[in-house]
């Protein structure tokens, strides 16, 4: 009988080994927990817990996954840029009024479910969602 400890390998989202508590800085902590994360797990509405979307269709434009921007109104949001999300109703007609990204026009994005403001659809050279981060949740 072979008593030795079995070596599993480790999922290929995770990327090499990770250093001990002591040797990680806070830049390297968070990059951790980014790459920690399962591509498959879902993201679903504060509200209510309807599916939205999942990790793997985070995506970037203009270079970065998370903006901030203010609407007219003076209203703040924080949000991060999804490839797909089906679990919203997109409400139109597609505007570039106030538009937060040249060339794009934009809809309203709702939670299919309970009707939350989660955020906008964005139509132009490229198709994304841009939802806010706050009013999505891991499922419990």
């Amino acid at each position: 009988m072979n008593l030795q400890p079995r070596q599993t390998p480790s999922p290929m989202w995770l990327k090499g080994t990770p250093a001990s508590p002591s040797e990680v800085k806070p830049a390297q902590k968070a990059e951790q927990e980014t790459e920690r994360r399962v591509p498959e797990s879902p993201l679903c509405c504060a509200r209510c817990g309807h599916l939205i979307t999942r990790e793997r269709d985070r995506t970037t434009f203009n270079g970065r996954h998370a903006h901030t921007r203010y609407n007219p109104a003076g209203f703040v949001f924080h949000f991060g840029c999804f490839t797909r999300a089906e679990g919203c109703l997109v409400l139109g007609p597609p505007t570039a009024e106030a538009s937060w990204f040249s060339g794009h026009l934009w809809e309203l994005a709702l939670c299919a479910a309970c009707h939350t403001h989660l955020g906008w659809a964005f139509h132009g050279e490229g198709h994304f969602f841009g939802l806010v981060l706050d009013r999505l949740t891991a499922p419990d």
